[in-house]
């Protein structure tokens, strides 16, 4: 896929993942517009983007603040003429055993993981729409499909998240925009990664261990193929398959995780 002179609002682009997407995507050609809570780390990306891509830029965000993100989306597309991509980045962890959750958090989970989602690819649907053409990825868990103890409000905003994206991705279809979302399997290499090991999840097998450089090449390579999910880790789809064939099995296999 030929990126030169696209534009692409990717969030949650101050480190990790999202940091090489943006990076990758400007190399590749993109304006992209990246954007994440904190200002400082923003500033260096975009110090680095603007190398290889003189018109990209950054803005602090809160994909929670619809009003904001709505913004975003409506000034890059104003600002460029156009916007071609938008990649859903942006999450936090929210693990927390049950004993322990309370309805902020419920709250602050899905604010930043479902409705921050939401709030970047609405706006940008009419834009895409108006011009016959775009992408939307979200970037999504195992623990959305296979939720695990400790996880429950975590695994279920990417539950959420796949399952709006994937209902809207059929309608959008038949107007020339394609909407995807990305397994990444475990980057151990980021934050949220280090957060939930620290706090109790058990280390995945390395199977399913990528880099964000690999994640990002994944999803640069998977935009234009046809199909719904780019999927690092099919291994994780074994869990899923157990889950419906063998559910005593399955069930005891993840409560020895609890």
């Amino acid at each position: 896929m030929d990126f030169t002179g696209r534009v692409a609002v990717v969030t949650g682009a101050s480190m990790g993942v999202g940091r090489r997407i943006a990076l990758d995507l400007a190399r590749a050609g993109a304006i992209v517009v990246g954007a994440a809570r904190r200002p400082e780390p923003l500033a260096e990306v975009e110090a680095e983007l603007r190398a290889v891509s003189a018109a990209s830029w950054t803005r602090p965000l809160d994909v929670a603040d619809e009003a904001a993100a709505r913004a975003l989306i409506d000034d890059a597309a104003g600002r460029h003429g156009r916007l071609d991509v938008v990649v859903c980045n942006a999450a936090i962890l929210g693990r927390r055993p049950a004993t322990e959750i309370d309805p902020a958090f419920v709250r602050e989970v899905m604010d930043v993981n479902l409705f921050g989602t939401t709030n970047c690819v609405l706006p940008a649907i009419p834009h895409m729409v108006g011009r016959g053409e775009g992408w939307i990825v979200g970037l999504t868990s195992g623990s959305g499909k296979s939720p695990l103890p400790g996880e429950s409000v975590y695994s279920a905003s990417k539950a959420g998240m796949h399952a709006f994206l994937e209902a809207i991705s059929y309608e959008l279809a038949p107007k020339g925009v394609r909407v995807k979302v990305l397994s990444p399997g475990f980057v151990s290499e980021t934050t949220m990664a280090h957060d939930a090991v620290e706090t109790g999840l058990s280390v995945p097998p390395k199977l399913v261990h990528r880099t964000p450089e690999q994640v990002s090449r994944a999803l640069l390579r998977g935009l234009d193929r046809a199909g719904f999910e780019i999927n690092l880790t099919r291994l994780e789809n074994v869990a899923v398959v157990t889950r419906a064939l063998l559910p005593a099995i399955y069930r005891r296999s993840i409560a020895r995780r609890a």
